[in-house]
């Protein structure tokens, strides 16, 4: 090992070393701003203080603190890369020390709305929601911890709206607990009792009151309302010489100021509802659980006798079903069971394999504790090592000035990596050491921070290092805000620039000509497939630049906007766009206008200029983050599109080759023979040699017609031997065969 190179490994070392007390700092910093927010909530409900956040962003108190801090560098980092750092730490603290937020039916007053507050009590947010699906839909968004949905009334049976919706939403939350509620109406109004005239609820509940009310208001008229908080609202509208009243709760009495004309008015004393609670979130075994399953029978016979001869021979109890008309086709019946049992307990799981068996499809909603008069929601607690918000602000400024030493250690030692890199020309930016990086730092992390926030955090100290070691250019497919930028931010950071193109094929070209160090450029959708105008690109441009690397991004769609949710009413963005989002948008927004525009980052756009002219008219965005906060809008809802796996793949191109990080991939694109099983050829070469080809597109050849390029991704390193070898075979097969480059597999959705 040469003199140089002994050097190298020596400040890589010392990098583990400043890495290995940085993540900790950052965690102890993290834990910290918990007990903060945590110790916070405490003392404001101890003072009587009910005032509650009711954004979904980090607090305002984070800009004046990231101030302070950006004030204490000294160097060498760059304060863009300070920020960037920074900015992930906070947010990342806060979505772990936010307040629990809990979705229920709404409005305010309603039944839902005080079991809900029943179990969770005081410590959580709430958010009523305007339909039974969109307290689903939040769940499965995780824009709210937890949903709360009625499930089943002792008097009027099962809901099945709530039924359901389990089979839109199965694998993207769970049941996790559940609440019984005694359900107790009053007469609420402002007449006098011998005054009523008019009586206003929901139809259930008129129902559900029928005997009571013929008995004593026998002329008065029923009125049904939306619910029995709209009916509510409504008597509290009307003038006492009106003699207009509401059925309802007597939260919904305590929320609109409506005196309790009678208490229990339900004809049914023992009338009961049963709600379920949501979550993304799966419960361990208590030892009193219960289980809920959603199960189809084999088309034949005595099939469901089967099943419950399953759970009659081995004893379990069956304490619900239920029976709903199934979507497909040639089954007649969807059954909903709650079984006595948790489903990762050992004897149930066998069980439940048994009666799986006899099942077209079998699922498990969810296991929970049975219900108990005594289960409430447990907010997480602080420590009691500190008593006020002062001594903890004390302690936090102390880890910042450590925090902030450490990563100046670490850049000075970038630095002079940087030095050697320049000796002997070696790439700044290296895909395999950037690999080799996230996965040490995985490794490390002790939490709370999660891994996804700590990996952001270094892709930002990583690009502090590159304007350190030599300012890179980044191109890509803009405008500034859409998706493309987005990508080439997550995965290069701040402190890099950035060059925005009108099209794929300028990408190419400012990578070929040096105009640019890399570019990012998208290779295929989940949803739409590959992208054209990239593959053909490769055919043009395929023997002046290289694959470099590969970026995946989750396409998260957010709403944007300067005013409170319930304000927006008219909403911009692609036409495309509003169709990914058309369900959500449909439960939360029925009644806002929406309004074209040709990309969603120039929808913000417009929408920020109509919010200037008018700050209420109301107008509102759908886009990236990214575009929030280049044009001035914060997220009202992150992730509102309705298939959360959306997802789009980017290539990073580069004039230069990356070295093997030991998971890597080969691009590759050829041409065949115009004659019989010759792709088959081509393809049976890759299968003898057991090499998994990981996609594969087709683009007309652009040399004649009815010819055809193909665009393979198979496992392993073009320099690897074995590798090279199988290509060389598959080539003797092709017209032409290309390789576009080798490069480290992506292992996690940005």
């Amino acid at each position: 090992m040469s003199s140089t190179e002994k050097s190298l490994d020596e400040l890589r070392v010392g990098i583990d070393a400043v890495d290995r007390q940085l993540v900790s700092a950052i965690n102890k910093r993290s834990q910290l701003t918990i007990e903060t927010s945590r110790l916070g909530r405490r003392l404001k409900r101890e003072s009587g203080d009910s005032s509650q956040r009711a954004d979904n962003q980090a607090p305002p108190e984070h800009d004046s603190r990231l101030k302070g801090i950006l004030g204490r560098n000294k160097g060498p980092i760059p304060d863009s890369a300070l920020r960037g750092v920074y900015r992930e730490i906070l947010n990342g603290s806060y979505l772990l020390g936010r307040t629990t937020r809990v979705g229920y039916l709404g409005p305010q007053g309603t039944f839902s709305h005080l079991a809900a507050s029943q179990h969770f009590g005081d410590h959580v947010d709430y958010e009523n929601l305007r339909a039974l699906q969109g307290v689903f839909e939040e769940v499965a968004r995780g824009h709210v911890d937890y949903g709360l949905i009625p499930i089943e009334n002792s008097t009027g049976g099962a809901i099945i709206e709530s039924l359901d919706s389990f089979a839109n939403y199965f694998g993207r939350l769970t049941i996790c607990g559940e609440i019984r509620l005694a359900i107790r109406f009053s007469l609420l109004g402002k007449c006098e009792p011998d005054n009523v005239q008019l009586i206003y609820s929901k139809a259930e509940a008129l129902a559900q009151c029928h005997q009571w009310l013929t008995t004593h208001y026998p002329d008065a008229q029923r009125i049904a309302a939306q619910s029995t908080a709209a009916s509510a609202e409504i008597a509290y509208l009307a003038s006492p010489a009106d003699g207009v009243v509401a059925v309802g709760s007597s939260k919904a009495g305590e929320l609109y100021g409506l005196d309790t004309l009678h208490e229990g008015i339900e004809d049914r004393p023992n009338n009961v509802t049963r709600f379920l609670i949501l979550s993304k979130n799966k419960t361990p075994v208590t030892g009193n659980d219960k289980t809920s399953l959603m199960f189809t029978c084999s088309d034949r016979p005595g099939s469901l006798v089967d099943i419950l001869q399953v759970f009659k021979r081995n004893g379990i109890n069956l304490s619900h079903i239920e029976k709903r008309p199934s979507r497909e086709i040639g089954t007649d019946y969807s059954f909903f069971v709650d079984i006595d049992g948790h489903a990762e307990d050992g004897k149930t799981a066998e069980i439940l394999g048994e009666v799986r068996a006899y099942c077209k499809n079998l699922f498990v909603l969810g296991s929970y504790p049975a219900f108990s008069d005594d289960t409430r929601y447990q907010p997480p607690s602080n420590s009691d090592e500190f008593e006020t918000i002062e001594e903890i602000e004390s302690l936090i400024d102390e880890v910042d000035l450590q925090v902030v030493e450490l990563i100046n250690q670490r850049a000075q030692l970038v630095v002079e990596v940087g030095e050697f890199k320049r000796k002997s020309d070696v790439p700044i930016y290296a895909p395999h050491r950037e690999a080799a990086v996230l996965t040490k730092i995985k490794n490390l992390n002790q939490g709370p921070l999660r891994n996804r926030t700590l990996e952001a955090i270094y892709r930002e100290l990583m690009s502090g290092s590159f304007a350190l070691e030599k300012p890179l250019k980044i191109a890509f497919l803009g405008p500034e805000g859409e998706f493309s930028h987005l990508a080439a931010v997550r995965h290069f950071g701040s402190s890099v620039s950035f060059a925005p193109a009108r099209e794929i094929r300028t990408v190419f070209q400012q990578v070929a000509a040096a105009e640019v160090d890399y570019g990012m450029v998208p290779i295929e959708n989940s949803s739409v497939g590959g992208i054209n105008e990239t593959m053909d690109a490769f055919i043009e441009q395929h023997d002046e630049l290289s694959i470099y690397g590969e970026v995946k991004l989750q396409s998260q769609f957010c709403l944007l906007a300067s005013c409170r949710p319930e304000e927006v009413r008219r909403i911009y963005s692609k036409p495309g766009v509003f169709e990914q989002c058309r369900n959500w948008l449909s439960t939360q927004y029925p009644q806002a206008v929406r309004i074209p525009i040709e990309s969603s980052s120039l929808a913000t756009k417009k929408a920020k200029e109509e919010i200037q002219r008018d700050p209420d008219c109301g107008a509102a965005a759908i886009g990236s983050s990214l575009a929030g906060e280049i044009h001035g809008l914060k997220p009202l809802f992150q992730a509102i599109e309705d298939r959360q796996s959306n997802m789009t793949r980017f290539l990073i191109l580069s004039k230069s080759r990356t070295e093997e990080s030991g998971k890597d991939k080969t691009s590759i694109m050829f041409t065949t023979e115009d004659r019989a099983g010759a792709l088959l050829e081509v393809l049976e070469v890759f299968k003898r040699n057991s090499i998994n080809l990981t996609h594969i597109e087709k683009r007309p050849s652009q040399e004649e017609n009815w010819g055809y390029t193909f665009f393979v991704d198979l496992q392993g390193h073009r320099e690897n031997a074995t590798i090279a070898q199988i290509i060389g075979e598959a080539r003797a097969h092709c017209k032409n065969l290309t390789v576009l480059g080798s490069f480290p597999a992506c292992q996690r959705i940005l």
